[in-house]
């Protein structure tokens, strides 16, 4: 499993990463520290430092996990092109703001967030990448199976408490549910 974002999204799935490994027997990466961000950002610039850590690393029947709020960063780009490349087995993305961004029309199984708030986005995005981590916990694939690309909307409404996901899936307290 491969997982990334940038700034906020990083650290969301620094979280992610953390959880699966104490959790699950799974083999995820970590992401790069410092020094191997930097090199990597300087040898091949930081819109290719993605890409070429799943070209120097990933393998056929990977899984890719991308978090962008816009969904239309060049380095998540370049990264699920790569991965598409490498034959990975499924590409998920998390994104928000405008629906039709690159990554959630370009990914196998696609969480948009209905708002243009990156802290409502974020947040979002944590809630379903650790209520994920319960469900692996659990039984893996049954977040990723699906055999089509498939998008799920996120709606947050304060005046009904809180967020839904719309075609398919409601959070149930804190596990994502079917």
């Amino acid at each position: 499993i491969f997982i990334f974002g940038n700034g906020g999204s990083a650290a969301i799935a620094s979280h992610f990463i953390i959880d699966v490994k104490k959790n699950t027997n799974l083999n995820i990466q970590n992401l790069p520290d410092i020094s191997s961000l930097t090199c990597f950002a300087n040898d091949y610039g930081f819109d290719n430092y993605i890409k070429e850590i799943i070209s120097k690393s990933g393998s056929s029947g990977d899984l890719l996990i991308l978090v962008s709020s816009s969904g239309k960063s060049k380095n998540m780009i370049n990264a699920l092109k790569e991965a598409r490349k490498k034959n990975f087995s499924k590409i998920v993305t998390l994104t928000g703001f405008n629906k039709k961004n690159y990554l959630n029309l370009n990914g196998d199984l696609n969480f948009w967030v209905n708002s243009k708030v990156y802290n409502y986005v974020e947040n979002i995005h944590q809630i379903i990448l650790l209520s994920t981590d319960e469900e692996m916990v659990d039984e893996y694939y049954s977040l990723i199976e699906p055999s089509i690309s498939r998008t799920f909307r996120i709606d947050y409404d304060k005046s009904k408490g809180g967020s839904s996901i719309k075609e398919g899936f409601y959070f149930n307290g804190p596990r994502l549910v079917k």
